[in-house]
C-alpha cells in the first residue's frame, strides 16, 4: 500500500512539473488565449461588413452576423485589410505583423476607438501568437487622416512584447482619450504621423524586456512622404498629463527617426508634463511649452531637457516649471517664465550659473524657492509675481518692468559680488527688508534706485543713492503705516519747523563707514505736492542727519538731501513738509473726528467723484494698527465738485487715543483711503502723562514714569513692530529682559492696566 502511494505521489510530481512545463511553454511562446467572442477577418473589405468577419464561440469559428464592437477582440490577418466607413470600436486589436502582412486598416477620415491594447501577432499553424517585430514594407495603417484612439480605463495599451516602432511608413494618428482620471501606459517605441494626449494621464515607461529601451514617440520618415527634414507632432492638450521616464543614454522622448527630430513638441495651457527621467531628452524642432513641467525624479541628479541632433530645438520657456522629487536639480544657463515657479519636496537645486527672466502678464508665484542664482530679471508688462519666501540672487538683479509682492519676506541681490541692482521700472511691495551685498563702489540711478511701494498712500515710494560708497552691505527697511503725523513737533537741522511727515519711513543699516558724500533722494510719487520746495527729507519724529536741498520735479517729485555715507547706519528717513497740509493723499480734502458729551461726528469732503459707491468708516482704539468697519455711508453720486459728509454716532472710550480713517468703494469694488486722523475733544478722565527714556534705547536700564494714579503693579505690555505687528505681551516686570534681545528698529509699546491704555513709540540703536 505504502508503495502504492509512493508510486502516486512520484506520478503527482511529474504531473506537476509537466503541467508548469506547458505553461512556462506557451508563456515563452506568447500564444494569444481565445476568448468567446473574438472576431477574425476572412477577407478585405469594409469593416461594418459581418461577411469580412468570423467569431470564435468558444470552440469553433463561425460566421459572424454583426460587426464587432467595444466588447471583442479583433483579429485582422496576414493579407485583410479592412475599411472603415465611419467610427468604429473594439477592445484588443490584433494586427498580423510578419512577413507580407499585407496592408491592415484602410481609416480613411474616421476613427477606430480602442478600450484595450493594440497588439502585433503572427499565426502558426491555425494559432494566433504575440510578435514584437513587424515588416517595413507598405502602409499598414494608413492615411493621415484617420485616427486609433484609446478609451476607456487605466492599462497598458502597448507593449514591447507585442509591438515594435519599425513600421517607418505609419501614417495614421494616435489619439488617447481615456475616461477622467484613467492613465494608458505605453510600454514600446511607438511610431505614428501625430500623437495627441486628449485627457487623463500617458505613461512613457522605460521598457525593461531585454535590453533596456525608452519607450520612444517617433513619426513616418519616409522622404517621399515628407522630405528629410523634421516631422511629426506630439500635443499635450489641456487637462492632460504625459509622465516620461525616459532618461539619457536610453532614446529620447520624442524623435522622427534615429537622425532626425519630430518638428512639434506642443504642451498646451493646462496641460502636465512630468519628467522622471534623470536625464530627459527631447528632439523635436520647436517645443512649446505653456502648461505645467514638472521635473521629478526620485533620486540621483536630474537635469533639465537636453537634446541628441543638431536640428532639436533646447526649451529655455516655460509657463509654470515645478521641481519636485528628492533628486538634486541642475539648471540651465537660461529660464524664462511666464507663470509659476515652484521648488516642492526637492532636493538641492544647484545654478548653472543661471539667469531668470519673469515676464508674464498676470499673476506669477514663486513658491517654496530657496535657490540662490545667478542673475534674475523681472520684466513683467502687468501683473504681479507673488512670493512666500526670501528670494537671494548671487549676482544682478534687472527690474525692467512689473510688480514684486514680497508678502512680508526679504530680498538678498549680489553675494558673489559679481553683480549689481539694474532699475529701469516696476516696483517692490510689501518687502520686509532689502539687503543689497557687495554694494557697488560708485552708486547711480541704475544701480541705487530702490522702488517701494506705498501701500497706504499709493504710488512709488523710491529710495536713490548717488555717489560713492565703501563696499561692503547695506540693508534698507521700508516701514508702512496708515497716514501721516501732521504734528511731528520738531525742527529740522536748520531751524525749519517740520508740520507734516509721512508715517512710512526707510530705516538703514550699514556694515561699513565712509566720510564719502551721497544725495538721497526720496520720491513723493502720489502726493499732492502744492511747491516741489516744500518737500524734505526727515527722520522719523526727529530731523535727519545731511543738509536739505531743493526738492527736484524731473518726471518724478524728489525730497533731496546731502549727508555722509555714515550717517546712513542706525537712522529712519522718510518725506516731510514745512508747510501745513503741502502733501495729501491724493483722493481726499479734508477729514476730521470730534467728541462731545458722548456723540463723536466724524467728517469728511471730496474734491470729486466718479463712479464711487460708498464710504467705510474704519476705527482703532488705542492701536493705530487695528482697524475695524463701524458704519457705511452711501456717495452722493458722481461730481466735479466738492461734497461734504459725515455720521454720527455714541460709544464710551477706555483708552487715550482713538483714531479714525475712511475707506472709499468704488462701482468695481476697488478701494482707496483717507488719512489717519485722531478723535479731537477726548480725553481720559485721568493723568494721562507717561515717559519712558533713554530713547533712542541704546542698552542698560530703562526707565518708565506713570501717572500718579496708574496701577502698575497690574500693568501688560504689548510689544508691536513698527507695522503694527505684534511680537509678545509680557507683564512689566519682564520688558526690559525681551527689549534686550530686540533688534534695532523702531518699536511701539502698549502699556495697560485694565482700565486704560498708552502706546509709546522706542527707537532702538545700539
Amino acid at each position: 500500500m505504502s508503495g502504492i502511494l509512493r508510486s502516486a505521489r512520484i506520478y503527482w510530481i511529474l504531473a506537476f512539473f509537466y503541467w508548469n512545463a506547458r505553461i512556462f511553454s506557451f508563456l515563452c511562446l506568447g500564444q494569444i488565449p481565445l476568448e468567446a467572442g473574438d472576431y477574425r477577418s476572412i477577407a478585405s473589405g469594409d469593416f461594418e461588413d459581418p461577411a469580412n468577419w468570423e467569431v470564435w464561440n468558444g470552440t469553433f469559428w463561425l460566421a459572424a452576423v454583426q460587426k464587432p464592437d467595444a466588447s471583442n477582440n479583433v483579429f485582422i490577418d496576414q493579407g485583410n485589410e479592412l475599411r472603415l466607413t465611419g467610427d468604429e470600436e473594439v477592445n484588443h486589436l490584433y494586427l498580423f505583423s510578419a512577413a507580407d502582412p499585407g496592408p491592415k486598416l484602410n481609416l480613411q477620415n474616421f476613427e477606430l476607438q480602442v478600450y484595450g491594447s493594440l497588439r502585433a501577432m503572427r499565426k502558426e499553424g491555425g494559432l494566433f501568437f504575440l510578435n514584437n517585430v513587424s515588416s517595413a514594407l507598405g502602409d499598414w495603417i494608413y492615411p493621415e487622416t484617420g485616427k486609433i484612439v484609446f478609451k476607456g480605463s487605466s492599462r497598458t495599451v502597448v507593449d514591447r512584447a507585442s509591438w515594435s516602432a519599425n513600421t517607418t511608413n505609419s501614417r495614421y494618428t494616435v489619439v488617447f482619450d481615456p475616461l477622467p482620471g484613467e492613465t494608458l501606459t505605453v510600454n514600446s517605441a511607438f511610431k505614428a504621423n501625430s500623437f495627441i494626449i486628449q485627457s487623463g494621464t500617458v505613461i512613457q515607461t522605460v521598457n525593461t524586456m531585454g535590453i533596456p529601451a525608452c519607450s520612444t514617440f517617433s513619426f513616418n520618415n519616409k522622404a517621399v512622404f515628407n522630405g528629410v527634414g523634421p516631422y511629426g507632432q506630439l500635443l499635450v492638450e489641456p487637462g492632460a498629463t504625459l509622465i516620461s521616464d525616459c532618461t539619457a543614454p536610453l532614446e529620447p522622448i520624442l524623435r522622427r527617426s534615429n537622425t532626425i527630430p519630430a518638428q512639434l513638441f506642443h504642451l498646451k495651457g493646462g496641460g502636465n508634463l512630468i519628467l522622471r527621467g534623470n536625464a530627459p531628452l527631447m528632439d523635436a524642432a520647436i517645443v512649446i511649452l505653456e502648461g505645467t513641467v514638472s521635473y521629478q525624479a526620485a533620486a540621483g541628479t536630474q537635469n533639465m531637457i537636453e537634446t541628441t541632433f543638431p536640428g532639436s530645438q533646447i526649451p529655455t520657456d516655460y509657463h509654470h516649471l515645478a521641481f519636485r522629487g528628492a533628486s538634486e536639480k541642475n539648471l540651465q544657463d537660461e529660464i524664462r517664465i511666464t507663470g509659476n515657479l515652484v521648488q516642492e519636496a526637492s532636493g538641492i537645486i544647484w545654478d548653472a550659473p543661471t539667469k531668470l527672466t519673469f515676464n508674464g502678464t498676470g499673476i506669477q508665484q514663486i513658491l517654496g524657492w530657496t535657490t540662490t542664482v545667478r542673475e534674475v530679471e523681472i520684466n513683467k508688462a502687468s501683473g504681479s509675481i507673488l512670493l512666500d519666501s526670501d528670494f537671494s540672487i548671487g549676482g544682478s538683479m534687472l527690474m525692467r518692468s512689473g510688480q514684486l509682492n514680497f508678502n512680508g519676506y526679504d530680498l538678498i541681490i549680489n553675494s558673489t559680488g559679481t553683480g549689481e541692482l539694474i532699475y529701469e521700472g516696476g516696483s517692490w511691495l510689501n518687502l520686509e527688508s532689502f539687503h543689497y551685498l557687495n554694494l557697488p563702489l560708485v552708486l547711480n540711478p541704475s544701480n541705487a534706485s530702490l522702488p517701494f511701494e506705498d501701500f497706504f498712500q499709493g504710488g512709488i515710494r523710491m529710495l536713490q543713492l548717488l555717489g560713492n560708497s565703501p563696499g561692503g552691505n547695506l540693508q534698507v527697511r521700508f516701514f508702512e503705516v496708515p497716514g501721516a503725523d501732521w504734528d511731528p513737533d520738531f525742527n529740522d537741522l536748520d531751524g525749519t519747523p517740520i508740520l507734516y511727515q509721512l508715517n512710512s519711513y526707510f530705516e538703514i543699516f550699514s556694515s561699513n563707514s565712509s566720510p564719502s558724500p551721497l544725495e538721497m533722494r526720496i520720491s513723493a510719487e502720489n502726493l499732492i505736492v502744492d511747491q516741489v520746495d516744500d518737500i524734505r527729507i526727515v527722520g522719523n519724529g526727529v530731523p535727519a542727519p545731511g543738509t536739505h536741498l531743493l526738492g527736484l520735479d524731473p518726471g518724478w517729485l524728489w525730497a533731496r538731501r546731502n549727508l555722509e555715507f555714515s550717517e546712513l547706519d542706525g537712522n529712519t528717513f522718510t518725506v516731510g513738509s514745512y508747510r501745513v497740509l503741502s502733501v495729501l493723499p491724493v483722493t481726499w480734502l479734508e477729514e476730521e473726528a470730534q467728541w462731545e458729551n458722548g456723540t463723536v461726528r466724524i467728517t469728511w469732503s471730496t474734491a470729486a467723484e466718479k463712479k464711487n459707491q460708498k464710504f467705510r468708516i474704519l476705527r482703532s482704539k488705542g492701536n493705530i494698527f487695528d482697524f475695524e468697519v463701524i458704519a457705511e455711508v452711501d456717495s452722493k453720486g458722481e461730481s466735479q465738485e466738492v461734497q461734504q459728509y459725515h455720521f454720527e454716532y455714541s460709544e464710551k472710550f477706555t483708552v487715550e487715543f482713538v483714531y479714525f480713517q475712511i475707506e472709499q468703494v468704488d462701482q468695481s469694488g476697488n478701494r482707496s483711503h483717507g488719512r489717519v486722523f485722531r478723535l479731537k475733544g477726548w480725553e481720559l478722565p485721568l493723568s494721562r502723562d507717561l515717559k519712558i527714556w533713554p530713547n533712542p534705547y541704546q542698552g542698560g536700564g530703562l526707565q518708565i514714569q506713570f501717572p500718579s494714579d496708574w496701577n502698575s503693579m497690574q500693568t501688560m505690555v504689548t510689544l508691536l513692530s513698527a507695522k503694527g505687528n505684534i511680537i509678545s505681551t509680557i507683564p512689566l516686570s519682564l520688558l526690559e529682559e525681551n527689549i534686550e534681545k530686540l533688534p534695532d528698529g523702531v518699536y511701539l509699546l502698549q502699556f495697560s492696566d485694565g482700565s486704560r491704555s498708552v502706546t509709546e513709540k522706542l527707537l532702538i540703536k545700539r
